[in-house]
């Protein structure tokens, strides 16, 4: 199934020039003398020492190991995800799990391993997979006599079970998901969370009568995919559907949600639904008697309609790319496995130790109280560390709400607070009273939540841009933007786009940034919400060798 991993997977790495480490970790390229100079003034060791706009691939790298999203591991293009991020995923997982299960999916497991019989089965499907698919050709020192798959996605692990399970109408819906890894045994640039050999996901396989029933599910998941990254992850995306070339291989036709990462002005596939229609089903004979043909007084068999649907890891690598800066990580409050730190200050040498374990009893209590609220807090009693050092510790990691108490707070009855969303420190403080603390936490942890989306989604509104004239479109895209024109929707004439916006076509005549991915741009989606209700008539194609008429407007990008 593909989704965010991209059932083509093209290259997604951030730097194009950079290599791979033998361990997976990508090398720090050489800084020129200018870079040098722009590294963040007063960086501590812990800290990132590269900004994001001047080598967004060292800050990524840096950001995810100093914030300790993950580790490298010794098996190229495989990480282990580190409790932090493994708890966003959990978060993402028990909300979406709660959604799904209102339309009844159960979730099962089917084996990682997939019978070389089955997988080839379906060639077209196959095709979109087969130079990534992992095969297993040992078991212990003997070689099998068959080789068995590692799953790159499960239709074909699954959909055989499909045929023995239904066996009349009755059966139908049949709505099966899993969570589980994926393996896609890729050779390109790895970059931990958005390309990497071995990622996690959900993947869910149904079944229906009708294919007006299939229809309905697959919006109803797409709708809540981006609610996933708007809700949760406070990251903004375009609902829409892929063109012919970019559809799912066996798919009838899907659905997508696209994101956008504005460091790089690339666009990126986030989460799919596909409609399978009867194309799976015929492949493994899923059938059933048509219960309007028997109230007929006849006897006829039909395929059903099936969809698939997946959401992965990706998504944390998004919000990663979306919402971290030049201190780290920001974490959206309600994915963040610790949403408030508190931080006792003021502890001088010449403090009583009575003093101490009262101010000590006080922050506890602090905490105490705002866990009774559901707030997930973790307070910071280490020794040995200056308040400044363990302020910027807990930046890094993006926790979103910071709490200072000292002696001169408990005489005020009040806290100071520290957003991590607000790059300006002194907007980004508060002061609140400890009696108030849970009802405005809860709050601001709201307000953090709603001003991080407000401002991605800003963002991702400046830089998708309305266009029909050709010249416009590559001078758009190296202004670090997606663009929304007119098109035919003919297959042919995307491929045309692509190759025309790439910077090997384009020619010294062309001013270009240098620093803009090679690749041309292609199709994202067609987006549901279409400018002024769909094309004109009388518009034409963008592709200005086309000269056929437009059909809709088409969002195109560099893409990850």
């Amino acid at each position: 199934m593909a989704d965010a991993a991209d059932g083509k997977l093209k290259d997604l790495s951030i730097s194009q020039t950079k290599k791979s480490k033998k361990d997976g970790a990508p090398k720090t390229a050489a800084k020129k003398p200018q870079q040098q100079k722009k590294k963040i003034e007063g960086a501590a060791l812990i800290g990132i020492d590269v900004a994001k706009e001047d080598d967004l691939g060292e800050w990524y790298q840096q950001v995810i190991t100093k914030g300790q999203m993950i580790s490298y591991y010794d098996v190229a293009g495989c990480y282990i995800l580190e409790p932090p991020s493994y708890a966003i995923w959990e978060n993402i997982k028990s909300w979406f799990d709660a959604k799904i299960k209102t339309l009844k999916v159960r979730n099962a497991y089917f084996p990682i391993f997939i019978s070389a019989d089955n997988l080839e089965r379906e060639k077209e499907h196959v095709e979109g997979f087969a130079a990534e698919v992992a095969w297993v050709t040992k078991g212990g020192k003997s070689d099998l006599e068959k080789p068995v798959a590692v799953r790159p996605t499960s239709e074909t692990a699954m959909y055989p079970y499909f045929a023995r399970k239904i066996q009349s109408h009755r059966d139908l819906p049949l709505k099966l998901n899993q969570w589980n890894n994926v393996v896609r045994w890729e050779f390109k640039h790895p970059m931990p969370f958005i390309r990497s050999r071995e990622f996690l996901w959900q993947e869910g396989h149904t079944a229906h009568l009708t294919k007006e029933a299939a229809s309905e599910e697959a919006l109803q998941i797409l709708e809540w995919y981006a609610g996933v990254y708007q809700d949760l992850l406070a990251v903004p995306v375009i609902q829409g559907t892929k063109t012919e070339n970019e559809k799912f291989p066996g798919a009838d036709y899907t659905t997508t949600i696209e994101g956008f990462i504005p460091a790089t002005g690339r666009g990126i596939q986030a989460a799919t639904s596909h409609c399978l229609g009867q194309h799976f089903s015929k492949m493994f004979n899923i059938t059933v008697e048509d219960p309007n043909s028997k109230e007929a007084g006849k006897s006829e068999h039909i395929h059903v309609w099936q969809n698939s649907w997946g959401l992965t890891t990706r998504s944390i690598g998004v919000m990663i790319l979306t919402h971290g800066d030049r201190r780290g990580l920001v974490i959206p409050p309600r994915v963040a496995e610790i949403q408030v730190v508190v931080i006792p200050v003021g502890v001088t040498a010449k403090m009583t130790p009575e003093a101490k374990e009262d101010l000590y009893k006080k922050v506890q209590s602090i905490s105490d109280d705002l866990k009774s609220v559901g707030v997930r807090v973790e307070t910071d009693y280490r020794e040995g560390y200056s308040p400044g050092w363990k302020f910027n510790d807990w930046e890094l990691k993006g926790i979103p709400l910071r709490i200072e108490f000292g002696p001169k707070d408990a005489e005020k009855g009040q806290v100071t607070t520290s957003r991590r969303d607000i790059d300006n420190k002194d907007e980004a403080r508060g002061e609140t009273k400890v009696d108030d603390l849970k009802e405005a936490i809860p709050k601001l942890l709201e307000q953090i939540q709603s001003d991080m989306f407000s401002r991605a989604k800003k963002a991702y509104d400046e830089h998708r841009v309305q266009l029909t004239n050709w010249d416009d479109f590559v001078p758009t895209l190296n202004g670090k933007n997606v663009v929304l024109v007119p098109h035919c929707e003919g297959d042919k004439c995307e491929d045309e786009v692509k190759a025309k916006s790439a910077r090997t076509a384009l020619g010294d005549g062309v001013a270009e940034d240098k620093q803009a991915p090679a690749m041309g741009a292609k199709s994202l989606c067609i987006p549901f919400e279409q400018p002024d209700g769909g094309v004109k008539e009388g518009t034409k194609c963008i592709n200005p060798t086309c000269n056929t008429p437009a059909k809709s407007w088409i969002l195109f990008g560099r893409s990850y």
